[in-house]
This record gives structure tokens, sequence and C-alpha cells, in this order.
């Protein structure tokens, strides 16, 4: 992937990301995200106070191919499973919005 589309997708996360964490809450929650080649992943950060850490969950990978960006939501014991309801698509945006919409309840507790 070209790096003009790697910062045009990470100024989107970042936009995404000041809009779904309040400031008021990010001393207990934040979201980031990672690159490994072609997979992006999505995490929440959360603190584990006794072991004086921050621990992190998965919560949705977007894997990018010839056919378009896929999702796969994050299992509690790290791995991710495809979400077959979500059809690939080259538009990462929109693939993001369907993250956000979360019809199934596989990414962000209600």
């Amino acid at each position: 992937m070209d790096n003009f589309t790697i910062k045009r997708i990470e100024k989107i996360l970042d936009g995404y990301i000041d809009l779904k964490v309040p400031v008021h809450v990010r001393s207990s929650v934040n979201l980031q995200y990672e690159w490994n080649n072609n997979t992006l992943t999505l995490c929440e950060r959360r603190p584990d106070l006794p072991k004086k850490e921050w621990v992190r969950s998965n919560i949705v990978q977007f894997v990018r191919n010839n056919e378009g960006w896929h999702v796969y939501a994050g299992k509690e014991d790290g791995s991710f499973v495809p979400v077959s309801t979500i059809r690939p698509d080259p538009d990462f945006e929109k693939q993001l919005e369907q993250v956000e919409l979360d019809s199934e309840g596989l990414f962000w507790i209600s």
C-alpha cells in the first residue's frame, strides 16, 4: 500500500478515535491502531490497576487484498474471525462505518 493511502487512513482513524473516546475518559480507555503490512488492527486499551499496566483488547482487523478491505472481529483470546455480513469493499471509510454501526454487536458494548 502506498504512503499516501496509509496517511489518509491514519487521518481518518485519528479523527474517528477523537470522536469515539471523549477527552474526559481517555485516562481510563483509549483506542489505538497498528499496521502490519496490509493489515490494520484497531484495539482498545484499559488500565489494569493492580498490575499498573494497560491491557489490550482487539476490536477489529481490516485486511486489504485485491477484493478490497475485509473485516474481522476480535475475540477474547486475541484471535480474529471473519465478519460474513460485511462484504469486502475497496472503500476503507465504508468498512469503518459498518464497524461503527455494529449491527450484530460484534465490536462495541452497547
